[in-house]
């Protein structure tokens, strides 16, 4: 599979990786200190606020080819349905994949710890875009 990359606005600076499951979805409460936030099966990542301007978003199985990207974060996502959306705080899908298995490996890179303007989502099991 080849990577997926498009532009969004992230109102609130916070992009959500949601999973698809059979359980009941637990969103990770939102500190305002940290600039990222998980549970079992949703991610809150602070991303670039809307009012500065998009956010240049790439998803795909290999790790990104620009060296100004750093690891913010690595672990594992459970999605009992094998789908996760990539949403907005107000949930809009900005992008959506199936996944191999159910307890995905995902890293998040981006050019900045705190906001990045660019992110890159990499995950080994993507099967599809949808």
């Amino acid at each position: 599979m080849s990577g997926f990359s498009t532009t969004a606005a992230f109102p609130n600076a916070l992009m959500w990786l949601m999973s698809e499951d059979d359980q009941e979805l637990v969103i990770p409460e939102i500190d305002g200190v940290a600039n990222f936030w998980t549970s079992q099966n949703a991610w809150g990542v602070a991303v670039q606020h809307d009012a500065e301007g998009e956010v240049e978003l790439t998803i795909g199985p290999n790790p990104p080819e620009d060296p100004s990207l750093m690891q913010l974060h690595e672990g594992i996502l459970h999605t009992g349905r094998r789908l996760i959306d990539v949403q907005t705080v107000y949930l809009d899908s900005i992008a959506r994949f199936r996944t191999r298995s159910e307890d995905t490996p995902i890293r998040i890179w981006g050019d900045d710890p705190k906001q990045p303007e660019h992110v890159q989502i990499q995950c080994p099991d993507i099967e599809e875009m949808l």
